[in-house]
């Protein structure tokens, strides 16, 4: 059977090896890192529930990460925030050789539904990681970068996931009713609409020789609902 993208993604972002990974946000990707047999954390504020049952949630707040030293042989974030206080957190709670990973994507807007899809929802608009962060922080090895672009089928279900993510933060839940008529509109026949998306994944070695004497993590509120 041919891997999936989000599947080779997956793959590349963590390695050849079984891992503890931590991933920062509640994302699908932590879900394909479980089913490949990763051990798998997710944490931050905008954890709200259990999701999957063979991965870990923890609620926190703030660039302080709520873990022990040593603690991942990876940590994946969606965004690479560039504050010295985060990728210190990050190369901390990382065991030596550890990596730190990101993902962004871009989107083809010059496919029509699309394009009347943003003037529903605006754009996030995610700045893609600059590869030079890593090195430049002094805590990290040099970088290494894979893009895949792909095709995808978006059901309706699909389709309303998608605009939610990717939303400007100011549109609210009124506005996103109108997605289900854009569907009616270009997806009617087919029951899916095509989307075209690139995504650029960075990893980078942590180099914890500069690192300076350890902290104990701050409290943490770990959400065990079932």
């Amino acid at each position: 059977m041919t891997d999936s993208p989000q599947d080779r993604t997956a793959k590349w972002l963590v390695g050849d090896r079984l891992a503890c990974v931590l991933h920062l946000g509640d994302g699908s990707l932590a879900y394909e890192l479980a089913e490949q047999g990763h051990e798998v954390v997710v944490a931050g504020d905008d954890v709200q529930a259990s999701r999957h049952d063979d991965i870990m949630y923890i609620r926190s707040r703030g660039e302080r990460l709520p873990f022990l030293s040593n603690a991942f042989d990876v940590v994946i974030t969606p965004e690479l925030r560039e504050a010295p206080t985060a990728l210190s957190e990050y190369a901390r709670v990382l065991r030596p050789d550890g990596l730190l990973s990101a993902v962004s994507q871009t989107f083809d807007d010059s496919i029509p539904w699309m394009r009347k899809l943003r003037e529903i929802t605006g754009d996030r608009d995610v700045a893609r990681t600059p590869v030079d962060t890593f090195t430049a922080s002094g805590l990290f090895h040099e970088p290494e970068t894979h893009e895949l672009g792909t095709w995808e089928k978006l059901d309706l279900p699909g389709l309303m996931r998608f605009a939610e993510s990717t939303k400007h933060p100011s549109v609210g839940e009124a506005e996103l009713s109108r997605v289900r008529d854009l569907f009616m509109e270009y997806g009617q026949q087919t029951g899916f609409l095509r989307l075209r998306h690139t995504t650029l994944c960075v990893r980078a070695r942590v180099d914890k020789s500069s690192l300076v004497d350890e902290v104990e993590p701050p409290d943490t509120l770990l959400l065990e609902l079932r």
